[in-house]
């Protein structure tokens, strides 16, 4: 069974920030933004803008690895929180996510990670953290 899921807003935040929380991804982040602590905001050259922009979208494209990485080993802390988005993201309710097949689960978390809002999300807030 195949899911469609919509595209992320505004309102997903809260939703996405509770997992984070709970999954303790801090470090993981710490260290992905220290890996480029020379990159600085918008300057006069658009060469250079690029290249900070560029350097922010990887930033966000290996925190949303890391993020899967880290929800797939500690699924069961955040089982609740990740059925009830996924829920909400395909217009299911928990009962229908819980009961989907090994495959289909990993699937759709994977589906939900590869999502670009998602990575989008995490580069504004690496963009935000330079």
């Amino acid at each position: 069974m195949r899911m469609e899921m919509r595209e992320l807003k505004g309102e997903d935040l809260f939703s996405l920030l509770s997992i984070i929380g709970k999954l303790d991804v801090k470090d993981e982040f710490v260290k992905i933004f220290e890996k480029n602590p020379t990159a600085s905001a918008q300057t006069d050259d658009p060469k250079l803008n690029k290249q900070v922009e560029k350097e922010a979208q990887k930033r966000g494209m290996e925190m949303a690895a890391s993020m899967l990485q880290k929800t797939l080993l500690n699924l069961k802390n955040v089982k609740s929180d990740i059925n009830e988005l996924l829920a909400e993201l395909t217009k299911t309710g928990v009962s229908d996510i819980s009961a989907l097949g090994l495959k289909e689960y990993t699937t759709l978390i994977i589906q939900f990670f590869k999502k670009p809002e998602l990575s989008d999300f995490f580069s504004s807030i690496a963009s935000l953290l330079n």
